[in-house]
């Protein structure tokens, strides 16, 4: 019985030895493998000179192993693992941003993620938009620096909806756009289509909404939103100087409460399709238009422009005076006149036309 037993026992001790064994073997491998892939993995690098400029793009969610893949794939680096190993020493390597870069072929793994860190080769159309440009003189611009075709922006503000235009639009048709392409610095990337370009002006317009409060404050004269945004088109057309702001939108509201025409000749200029000019012609004044301020009593059907923030905070916050006219009287500078009598304004009036005389041909 002894003898039965102790082999039955030693069979239990080999079967729990095998056990062990297997167990830990599986273990051994997983780590193994690990370790040999890591002494294994081929980390061959550049050092050569830089070869002809490449563009890649790194997808959204990518690690730095399928960077680094990406990369070899493209030759831009001789092996991901040169690009994975330059990148475990540089810390901000995990701040890589998805996007298009301009990389070269042949760079070294160190060299390939300090470019995909560097803003420089960052593949953008950087647009700097100024404050009142039209929505026409806006399209063209990014037309010509974005690349994308004119018909896609035509078809894109077909639909304002798409885009993001604020449900308090009434902007007549032909018109929705004007108003809410906030002016600013935009950049964007190669893939960008006419109706993501479009959405990014509104969500910075929204932005700009939020920070001057022009859907939350009551506008002078009971102005709705819409009817402040227009006033802020005309101070933007108007104002040469910042400091003037104020000043001009107090005249517009003066006008408004006394029933006199605006006689604004950047409306004008508008209604005859956005000329640039400093002064229109009494052909240009007769045109027969909604915009036509010198025509028509109250305010334009809508902005005549794209305004910026200052804009929009004048036409909030107008600076309290009597004043009912004013001019330019000195275009390069802006140097500007306020008058509260049509006497004092033909006086202003005169400095503005002497200085046009002595300065023949400036536009």
């Amino acid at each position: 019985m002894r003898h039965r037993r102790s082999k039955a026992k030693a069979l239990v001790a080999v079967l729990i030895a095998l056990i062990a064994v297997g167990v830990i073997g599986i273990s051994s491998t997983v780590g193994f493998s690990r370790v040999v892939h890591h002494f294994t993995e081929d980390t061959a690098d550049f050092s050569g000179p830089a070869g002809p400029d490449k563009e890649v793009k790194v997808i959204p969610g990518s690690s730095l192993r399928t960077i680094g893949k990406m990369l070899a794939e493209a030759g831009v680096v001789k092996s991901q693992g040169a690009f994975v190993d330059a990148a475990k020493h540089n810390s901000r390597s995990t701040s890589i941003a998805p996007g298009t870069y301009r990389m070269a072929e042949h760079l070294s793994g160190k060299a390939a993620v300090s470019r995909l860190l560097d803003p420089q080769y960052r593949v953008l159309a950087h647009v700097v938009v100024p404050e009142g440009r039209t929505s026409k003189e806006i399209i063209a611009l990014l037309v010509q620096q974005t690349g994308i075709a004119q018909d896609k922006f035509d078809d894109a503000l077909k639909d304002p909806s798409g885009y993001g235009i604020p449900d308090w639009d009434k902007n007549p048709d032909g018109h929705r756009s004007e108003g809410f392409l906030f002016p600013a610095t935009y950049d964007f990337e190669p893939e960008a289509t006419a109706t993501t370009v479009l959405q990014a002006f509104t969500k910075r317009f929204n932005q700009a909404s939020q920070t001057t409060g022009i859907t939350t404050k009551t506008g002078p004269q009971n102005l709705t939103p819409f009817q402040v945004l227009t006033v802020a088109s005309l101070v933007q057309a108007e104002a040469k100087r910042a400091e003037d702001m104020p000043k001009i939108a107090q005249v517009i509201y003066n006008r408004l409460a006394k029933q006199m025409a605006l006689q604004l000749d950047t409306t004008v200029l508008y209604a005859n399709g956005g000329i640039r000019a400093i002064t229109t012609t009494a052909a240009q004044r007769a045109i027969d238009s909604p915009y036509n301020t010198y025509k028509v009593i109250g305010l334009p059907p809508g902005p005549i422009n794209n305004p910026g923030e200052a804009a929009i905070n004048a036409a909030l916050s107008p600076e309290a005076g009597p004043w009912l006219y004013f001019v330019a009287i000195n275009p390069q500078t802006g140097e500007t006149r306020f008058a509260t009598t049509g006497a004092e304004h033909a006086q202003n009036v005169a400095l503005f036309q002497q200085w046009m005389r002595e300065h023949p041909g400036y536009k």
